[in-house]
């Protein structure tokens, strides 16, 4: 079963570096209402950020990205807002209105909106954000504890020697 929420991740975090992109060069180039592209690179910065972490698999076999660890509690503290696909739906929807209206950031506007659609059907599949939780809170801990344990290749624990190895005699 696919997992639309990473598809969705992926797109927004695309799509906001594209609309930084376009931001970029609505400023660069004498374009007619340039507050759409300072909109544009405020709005990107946001998408990038917020988009970040990614959230854990249903397998819980996913690889967090490096310094996930220090914007994931942002969501954790969010609650609701920060882990429901429904409250990302609306939000970039109504983010993509506002780059409709600048001709540099239009394809980066619609590369939101197709982002927001998708987000829309993982939360119709009942999908939501969840943390890895690699490097603060409880999963800090857990990850501590299995640094202190060593295992095998099968992931078994193994005991310490009881007895002392054999020698040769003397």
């Amino acid at each position: 079963m696919i997992e639309l929420a990473m598809w969705a991740n992926l797109q927004a975090e695309y799509s906001g570096w594209v609309i930084l992109a376009s931001g970029i060069l609505g400023l660069a180039i004498p374009f007619r209402n340039q507050q759409y592209a300072v909109y544009a690179v405020v709005a990107s910065v946001f998408i990038i950020l917020f988009e970040y972490p990614r959230s854990k698999r249903s397998k819980g076999s996913n690889v967090p990205r490096p310094y996930q660890e220090l914007i994931a509690p942002i969501h954790h503290m969010l609650g609701f807002l920060g882990r429901n696909y429904f409250v990302r739906f609306v939000l970039y929807l109504l983010m993509s209105v506002p780059l409709f209206f600048f001709l540099p950031s239009m394809l980066a506007g619609i590369y939101l909106f197709c982002s927001s659609v998708t987000y829309f059907a993982a939360a119709l599949r009942g999908e939501q954000w969840s943390a890895v939780e690699l490097g603060w809170g409880e999963g800090k801990r857990r990850q501590e504890a299995a640094r202190h344990q060593q295992g095998n290749a099968n992931g078994r624990v193994i005991d310490a020697p009881s007895t002392a190895p054999p020698r040769r005699p003397v």
